[in-house]
C-alpha cells in the first residue's frame, strides 16, 4: 500500500467499508501549466521536468487506492489542475486505463476533464472522447483580450471560442465554460456579451467565478500597491444580478450559487456531501468520517515523501456541512428531513438554534421556505456568506 499515506493506513478498514456503501467520486490533480496566471494561488508548476515522475506517482496512487478500497464503484471522475489538457495523449490514456483497472466504472455517470484554450487540438479532444470522457470544462474566464492579458492567460478571446467549437466537433455535448467577474475595469455589458457568445459557441454549462485575491499572487500585489483597483461590491453585485437574469434567458438555469446549465454531477457530489477521493498534490478527500488533504509540494509528492493532513469530523461538524453546502444549491435543502435527522443524531438543540437564525434571515428576505424545503432567495444568493456563516 505504498500509494496510501501512512496516517490513513490504520483507518483502511473503515475507509473501505465507507467506499463500498455508495459510489465514490474521484478527483485527480494534474498540476502542470504552460504559464502561471496572475491571480492563481493553486498548486501548479511550469516545470515540465516533473511531469513524468508526477504521472508515474499518480498511476501508482490510483492502483493503490483501488486495491485498498476493494475496487469500489465510482460514478463521477474529474481531472482538474493545473491544465490536464497539457498531458500527452499517451499520458492521458495511461491515466484513463489505470482508473478503469483500479475502480469499478460500470456505473459511471460523468467523466470531466479541464482544458485551457490554446492547449487543445481536435485530435487530442477526439482521443479523449473515444476514451470515454464525456464532459469538458474550458477555462475561458473572459473574451476581453485586454483582461485576458491582465490575468496572464495564454489565450485570447478568439481562441476561447475556437476551443468550444473544437470540443463540439470532437463529439462533446456537455461543455462548461468559466466566466470570471469582479475584474479591474470590467464592463457589465461586455460580461453579458461574453456570456451570450460562450453559449452560442456551445457552452451548455457556465461557472461564474468571482476574482479571489485572498492569497498572495502577482495580481493581488498590483491591487495592494494601488496600481490596479477592483470594482466595488455594488458593481460586482450588479453583474451577478444581471447574469441571474441573462443566463436563464439563454437556456442555462441556475442550480447553485455560481453555476448554471446542465448540472455537473461531480460538483453536485461536493454540495450534497457525498464521498470522494482525491489523488495528486494538494488533492482533498472525504470518506466516512475522515477528510484529508495531500501536501502541495509537487516534487515531494512525486517522490512519495509528501505529508498529509487528516481530520476526523464529529457528528455535529459533518451534519452542519449538509446545510452549509446544501443551501448553496438552488433547490436548497429538505429542512424537515434534516430536523428529523438532527433529532436522531441527538443534535436537536443545535438545529433549533439554526432554525431561529433562519427565521431571521427569512424575515429579511434572504431565505425562503417552500413546503419542506428551505433555500436562499436571489438576494440571499448575493449575500450567501452572511447566511452560511451560521453553520461554520
Amino acid at each position: 500500500m505504498d500509494g496510501v499515506p501512512g496516517p490513513l493506513r490504520p483507518h483502511l478498514d473503515a475507509l473501505a467499508s465507507a467506499a463500498q456503501a455508495e459510489p465514490l467520486g474521484l478527483y485527480l490533480h494534474v498540476p502542470f501549466c504552460k504559464d502561471r496566471c496572475t491571480y492563481c494561488s493553486f498548486v501548479t508548476t511550469r516545470d515540465t521536468g516533473l511531469q513524468s515522475a508526477t504521472i508515474t506517482r499518480l498511476l501508482a496512487q490510483t492502483q493503490a487506492w483501488g486495491e485498498a478500497l476493494g475496487r469500489p464503484a465510482v460514478d463521477t471522475v474529474y481531472l482538474g489542475g493545473g491544465t490536464p489538457s497539457l498531458l500527452t495523449r499517451g499520458e492521458f490514456e495511461s491515466l484513463t486505463r489505470a482508473l478503469q483497472a483500479a475502480f469499478d466504472l460500470s456505473s459511471l455517470e460523468e467523466a470531466t476533464f479541464e482544458a485551457n484554450p490554446g492547449t487543445v487540438d481536435l485530435d487530442w479532444l477526439q482521443a479523449a472522447r473515444e476514451l470515454g470522457w464525456d464532459r469538458v470544462s474550458i477555462g475561458t474566464q473572459t473574451l476581453d483580450d485586454r483582461l485576458l492579458g491582465l490575468l496572464g492567460r495564454i489565450h485570447d478571446g478568439a481562441e476561447a471560442l475556437r476551443a468550444l467549437a473544437l470540443a463540439r466537433t470532437a463529439g462533446f455535448t456537455r461543455i462548461s465554460a468559466d466566466l470570471m467577474v469582479g475584474l479591474p475595469q470590467q464592463d457589465l455589458d461586455r460580461v453579458l456579451a461574453d456570456a451570450r457568445a460562450l453559449v452560442e459557441a456551445g457552452a451548455s454549462h457556465m461557472s461564474v467565478y468571482l476574482l479571489d485575491l485572498d492569497k498572495a499572487c502577482p495580481l493581488k500585489a498590483e491591487v495592494d500597491a494601488g496600481r490596479l483597483s477592483l470594482p466595488s461590491d455594488d458593481a460586482v453585485a450588479d453583474v451577478f444580478e444581471a447574469l441571474q437574469v441573462e443566463l436563464p434567458r439563454l437556456g442555462l438555469a441556475p442550480y447553485e450559487i455560481s453555476n448554471y446549465g446542465e448540472p455537473s454531477r461531480h460538483n453536485l457530489r461536493y454540495w450534497k456531501r457525498r464521498p470522494y477521493v482525491g489523488l495528486g498534490p494538494s488533492a482533498a478527500s472525504q470518506l466516512g468520517p475522515f477528510r484529508w488533504t495531500e501536501e502541495g509540494n509537487i516534487p515531494a509528492w512525486a517522490e512519495g515523501r509528501a505529508g498529509i493532513e487528516v481530520q476526523e469530523l464529529s457528528g455535529a461538524e459533518a451534519f452542519a456541512e449538509l446545510l452549509l453546502l446544501g443551501l448553496r444549491l438552488h433547490e436548497g435543502v429538505d429542512w424537515e428531513a434534516l430536523r428529523e435527522e438532527a433529532a436522531q443524531r441527538n443534535l436537536k438543540p443545535l438545529f433549533d438554534a439554526w432554525d431561529t437564525a433562519m427565521a431571521g434571515f427569512q424575515a429579511n428576505g434572504l431565505v425562503e421556505l417552500e413546503g419542506p424545503r428551505r433555500r436562499l432567495t436571489k438576494r440571499g444568493m448575493l449575500l450567501s456568506n452572511a447566511v452560511l456563516q451560521t453553520f461554520v
